[in-house]
This record gives structure tokens, C-alpha cells and sequence, in this order.
């Protein structure tokens, strides 16, 4: 089997066992939005597959004073990256964003990510 064949299988496979996941248990409610924490989606992408890995860089600080934050988690083989705009609790984008926002905006960039493999 060559590697892009490969590659292909792993995508198949990661994706197979993500996405017959039950979260719903999981969900968490904060104000009208929903959403899965991160350290939820890490704890069971790395009960699957415990070689996975993130990455985050330094993000931009755009024009406007607003920030993007970036993460790429990688699980078999296979990588996808993500961006995130540091974000309040209305989601709108933060104008000069403190270390702690642009934090929570990593690692929720973090769980949109694991969400391209299935979670």
C-alpha cells in the first residue's frame, strides 16, 4: 500500500472510532452556547490514540487590536490545523487580548481541532 493509501486508511479509521463517540453526556451549557471542553476532547482522543500530539504557535495580533490564536493536533500520521479569534463570552473578537483570553482561546482552538478528527 503506498503512503498516500495509507494516510487515506488512517483519516478512515481515526474518524470511524472518533465519531461513534457518544459526547452528549459531556456537553456543558454556558449561557445559550454548548460546548465540549477541551481537556474532555484530550483526555478521550488520547484514550484512543496516546501518540497524538498539538502544536500552537504565538497566533496574530491584527490590525484592528484582535488577536487569532492557531492549533494543529496531529493523530496517526495525519494533521489539521485550525485558527480561532480571541474571543469574549458574546463571541466577540477582543480588542488587545490579555494572556489569560488569548489562553482560553488556544485551547478552545485546541477542542475545534480534535473536532476535525471526529469528537
Amino acid at each position: 500500500m503506498n503512503k498516500q493509501c495509507q494516510v487515506e486508511s488512517s483519516k478512515k479509521s481515526v474518524w470511524a472510532t472518533l465519531s461513534s463517540i457518544d459526547c452528549s453526556a459531556k456537553v456543558e451549557q454556558k449561557g445559550k452556547l454548548t460546548y465540549l471542553s477541551w481537556a474532555w476532547a484530550w483526555q478521550t482522543l488520547m484514550e484512543h490514540y496516546p501518540d497524538s500530539t498539538y502544536e500552537y504557535d504565538c497566533g496574530s495580533l491584527l490590525e484592528n487590536g484582535t488577536a487569532e490564536v492557531n492549533v494543529s493536533v496531529t493523530v496517526e500520521g495525519v494533521t489539521h490545523s485550525m485558527w480561532l479569534p480571541v474571543m469574549d463570552n458574546r463571541n466577540a473578537a477582543i480588542t488587545n487580548p490579555d494572556a489569560r483570553k488569548i489562553s482560553d482561546a488556544t485551547m478552545r482552538c485546541l477542542a475545534k481541532c480534535i473536532a476535525c478528527f471526529g469528537i
